[in-house]
């Protein structure tokens, strides 16, 4: 018996190391373990990814030579390996933002839609610009619980321009997994 709550133990503590979670201790100070981070940091990648292919800088691949006109409007169907379905792009969204920012992404303005259930771009907003950061690598470090239960990191990024910088990101712990609380380009 002692040896199976020996086994027991060491089971837990290895459980509990690999995937981690937020801990507060008595100098309240707060450890976010490994398994956190890496939710984190999936988040900020699939950001870098929204921010410069799908909603900032740039839009999704799309076939423009089957366009079609709705409602005084030249929509152009999405050709996408990663996006193919609205479904997909709300579900990449909501796993990525909170609520409030998935929404504000998906209808302010409404980029894309879906017409006789094919993910379409509305062709209004080709070309808006040009991404301020670069997501390929990034560093993140945990600074602070924010008073409204968020919590704050330091990325460290590259500019466009090549420039080093930093960004401050705020994320919610949503049913043990960090979503952005805006989005960041």
């Amino acid at each position: 018996m002692k040896k199976f709550s020996a086994i027991f133990l060491c089971f837990m503590l290895l459980i509990s190391a690999c995937f981690g979670c937020s801990v507060q201790n008595s100098e309240n100070e707060i450890f976010i373990g490994e398994g956190k981070m890496t939710f984190f940091r999936a988040a900020i990648s699939a950001n870098g990814f929204l921010a410069n292919e799908v909603f900032g800088a740039n839009h999704l691949p799309v076939d423009a030579s089957k366009t079609i006109t709705q409602n005084n409007r030249i929509f152009a169907p999405v050709v996408s390996d990663r996006i193919k379905t609205y479904e997909d792009l709300e579900s990449l969204l909501k796993s990525t933002y909170i609520e409030e920012v998935a929404q504000k992404l998906l209808n302010e303005p409404k980029k894309y839609v879906e017409i006789d259930g094919k993910l379409y771009f509305d062709m209004q907003y080709n070309g808006q610009g040009e991404s301020n950061y670069i997501w390929d690598s990034f560093e993140t470090k945990f600074k602070k619980l924010n008073d409204d239960g968020t919590y704050l990191f330091k990325v460290k990024l590259k500019k466009s321009n090549g420039w080093n910088s930093s960004i401050k990101i705020s994320a919610a712990d949503i049913d043990g997994r960090f979503k952005l609380c805006d989005f960041y380009c």
